[in-house]
């Protein structure tokens, strides 16, 4: 008996769900982006309508560029889900996937707590803190570009621009962002939340380096030149 036209047949049915499947695993996260994009452009709008730039033009200026700078790299991230390439090769197992999606909320829930009573000049360094790493963190996302991914996946090795230096850039600004708005709302219990954070970030770097150490023979020696995060220390 030939198997072979039942083979094919399984293979062209498997093909509309695969397509299907990728369809939405790029418009839902996008969409999802997307309308907390626009809900920040409302926040934006009435934040410059309220806050008096004449009074106290420095800090209003920061404020609005760090609430600004995050709202472009998350409108990045919107249109980066829709063109992105698709994946090689991706990370085995639920635990990295669920890794993924904590590591990229978790820090939401730090908003949640009441605002630490900060001065003035300490609300605007740790404003300025947010928005020197959102502004990093959208030069190392436009860098990666079709790349990039939420979950632990294989695309095309990027290894210039920043990348260059350190495996893990966006990682890096990311922290360093969200540093910033940890100071805004610090307490014990947020930074715990931050050093959980912090963990689960560690481990979303391994396991995105053990599936492109997978796919890319090159990765091994790309590995050995430069750091994870931080230059000639980590």
């Amino acid at each position: 008996m030939n198997a072979t036209p039942q083979i094919q047949n399984q293979a062209s049915n498997r093909l509309p769900r695969l397509k299907l499947f990728d369809l939405l695993s790029r418009v839902v996260p996008a969409a999802f982006f997307l309308i907390i994009v626009m809900r920040n452009f409302i926040d934006l709008t009435s934040f410059w309508e309220t806050n008096s730039f004449q009074s106290r033009p420095l800090g209003a200026t920061v404020s609005f560029m760090a609430r600004l700078t995050t709202t472009c790299f998350l409108a990045l991230m919107s249109v980066l889900f829709l063109i992105r390439i698709e994946p090689i090769d991706k990370a085995k197992g639920i635990w990295p996937r669920i890794m993924a999606i904590v590591g990229t909320f978790c820090l939401y829930v730090v908003t949640l707590f009441p605002r630490a009573n900060l001065s003035v000049t300490q609300t605007m360094i740790a404003t300025a803190i947010s928005l020197i790493g959102s502004s990093l963190s959208i030069f190392a996302l436009a860098h990666l570009g079709r790349s990039f991914s939420l979950m632990a996946e294989a695309r095309r090795l990027v290894t210039s621009g920043p990348y260059r230096l350190v495996r893990h850039p966006l990682y890096l600004f990311e922290t360093i962002a969200s540093f910033g708005v940890l100071l805004q709302f610090l307490s014990l219990s947020t930074a715990l939340i931050f050093l959980a954070y912090i963990g689960i970030q560690l481990q979303r770097m391994k396991n995105e380096e053990m599936v492109l150490e997978r796919t890319f023979p090159e990765y091994r020696d790309y590995r050995l030149r430069t750091s994870r995060v931080i230059p000639r220390i980590y």
